[in-house]
């Protein structure tokens, strides 16, 4: 007699939501966007945590954190030396979820690298294209709901 399977939900509960549901819009730039475009974008919105550079499907080539990227350019003659010169040399690789993504696989993604631990998250769909992104701290507020919650 063959083993019952359990229940998908069951398994999808202790996982939580999909990331999809906690989706922000991505702040999106061309691949080949100078520092000094980045710059603006940032300086336009102070709640702009990262800025995603894609390509021509929109599919992401590389993520920009705003603390790393501004300190960068404030340094020692970082804007006169980056400022006309292409952002992806400032990018790291985007840290990308599909996404169905449970939160709770999408948090093990963030933590993958102690330097990046805190950079958004991009979602993309079946075939690559940004979504959006998710930030950490909502990843971590989702997560201790779940523990919260009372076992079923």
């Amino acid at each position: 007699m063959p083993l019952p399977v359990p229940e998908a939900a069951a398994v999808t509960a202790s996982l939580g939501p999909r990331v999809q549901e906690l989706l922000l819009p991505a702040v999106t730039l061309p691949a080949g966007s100078t520092a000094e475009e980045v710059v603006a974008v940032l300086s336009a919105e102070p709640s702009i945590t990262s800025v995603i550079l894609v390509d021509e499907y929109q599919r992401p080539q590389g993520s920009i954190d705003r603390s790393r990227f501004l300190l960068f350019m404030a340094g020692a003659y970082g804007h006169a030396l980056h400022a006309k010169k292409s952002a992806a040399r400032l990018a790291d690789t985007a840290k990308i979820v599909a996404k169905t993504t449970p939160v709770i696989a999408a948090m093990q993604v963030a933590g993958q690298d102690n330097a990046r631990v805190y950079d958004d998250l991009v979602v993309v769909d079946e075939v690559g294209r940004c979504m959006g992104v998710v930030r950490v701290g909502d990843l971590l507020r989702h997560a201790a709901a779940l523990q919260a919650q009372p076992a079923r």
